[in-house]
Parts: C-alpha cells; structure tokens; sequence
C-alpha cells in the first residue's frame, strides 16, 4: 500500500492516527553501501493546534527525533495530516498532546523518540554550493576541527519530484583548501532524487569514503507544509 505523498487527500474529519504510514529504512538504503554509526532525524512541527477540553485553540511548536536505526520512519504528508487530525480530539494539556505524538509515532516507528522545543538553525555564516562543476576529493591533513556550513543545496524529492531546499553543515577536521571541492561535490545533488535523510546518508558515507575526517553531517532543510526535516548522521 501507498501513502499519500504525491496524492490529493482529504483533511481527516476527525482524529485519526490511522492515517500516519511507515517507511522502511531498509527498502530506502538497499544497495545503497552507506556509512554511519549514529544518527536521529529532528522533525520539526511548526503547526500543531490542538482543542482543550473547553474548546479553546491553541498552537505549539514541537520537534520529534526519531533515530536513524529504527526500523521505520514516518511518510511527511501522512504526519501533516495526522497533525491535522488533533483538532478533533479535546486534550488536558500539551503534556498529554506531546504523549499522544510519542506513543502513535512510537507504535509507526517502532523506536523509541523524543519530543523536544524546536530545534533551531546553527548560526553560521554559509558557503556557497557550486553547481555543474568538476571535483575531485583529495583531502590535506588538518588538526583544525571546523563546523562548515554550505547553503543552497538543492535535490529533489523521488515521488512529487519537486525540489527539495536545505542548508548542509559538517562538522570535521576539514582543511579550508578542500572546502571548495565538497561544496562542488554538494552541487551534485541539484538534479538528485532522493529523501531528505538518504541526501545526508550518501553525504556522510562519501565524504567519509573519500578520506575526509568527518564527525557529523547535518541537513536542515527548509519546512513544507509546517513540517522541517532535520537528518544529523555521525560516527558516535
């Protein structure tokens, strides 16, 4: 069965975590041959109104960190919409909203998550992504450990194939002189089909396979639909 990325689906008319639906991570890297020891994707949920028991609205701004060796993940457009969802159900408090997220994501998922504040950008000033540019990854040996910040990533996603926007950060023992040439490799994903967490996933392992001295890659992608994904993989 599909979910409903890609499709025109009703707005649920009551609650209903039914309508959250499952990715599995194996299907999403098989035959990918990717490396990372650690990792978790941050979800950020921008617009989740929700009703108490006296029928007054109220909004939060919540951030799910789901991690990378669940089993599952969760479909983007099955989530907004079981966001959506809450509106028909009268909560206590935003205690038992976060509780209801953690346990019906928890039962998809089948990990444990957490559910945090916002998860806010790395303030960095940013190079720029080159694109359509020959590269070849020869890295200097450096002591210097740096967080490198990279804007203007751009791929696309495999099932609406609209683009996909993010800012990269790595975090390394990265000389400056090879920042040019990862910016370049990081252009390669312009025209790229490929979800949020395997861009990061392929971005982690082939630095990594290129010799380069990579703790952590992290991309923040920008929010559609309310919904920010935030992929971070790391060596531990």
């Amino acid at each position: 069965m599909a979910g409903p990325l890609g499709k025109k689906v009703a707005t649920p008319d009551s609650f209903s975590p039914e309508i959250l639906f499952p990715i599995s991570r194996d299907d999403q890297r098989q035959d990918k041959d990717l490396i990372f020891e650690k990792g978790v994707d941050i979800w950020n949920l921008h617009e989740i109104f929700w009703l108490d028991q006296d029928s007054v609205s109220n909004h939060n701004e919540l951030s799910v960190h789901i991690p990378a060796d669940s089993k599952f993940t969760v479909e983007s457009k099955s989530l907004k919409l079981f966001i959506n969802s809450l509106i028909h159900k009268r909560f206590n408090s935003q205690k038992e909203v976060r509780d209801t997220l953690k346990k019906h994501l928890e039962d998809l998922v089948q990990a444990s998550i957490k559910i945090d504040e916002i998860y806010c950008k790395k303030d960095l000033a940013p190079r720029q992504i080159i694109i359509n540019s020959d590269f070849s990854h020869a890295p200097k040996v450096t002591d210097s450990k740096t967080i490198t910040s990279f804007s203007g990533f751009r791929s696309l996603c495999p099932v609406t194939s609209q683009p996909d926007i993010a800012e990269i950060y790595i975090d390394g023992k990265v000389d400056s002189d090879d920042i040019a040439n990862i910016s370049k490799y990081l252009g390669t994903f312009f025209e790229k089909e490929c979800f949020h967490e395997l861009c990061v996933e392929y971005v982690f392992s082939d630095l990594i396979k290129a010799g380069y001295k990579i703790n952590s890659v992290e991309g923040y992608f920008e929010r559609r639909g309310g919904i920010a994904i935030i992929p971070i993989r790391t060596t531990g």
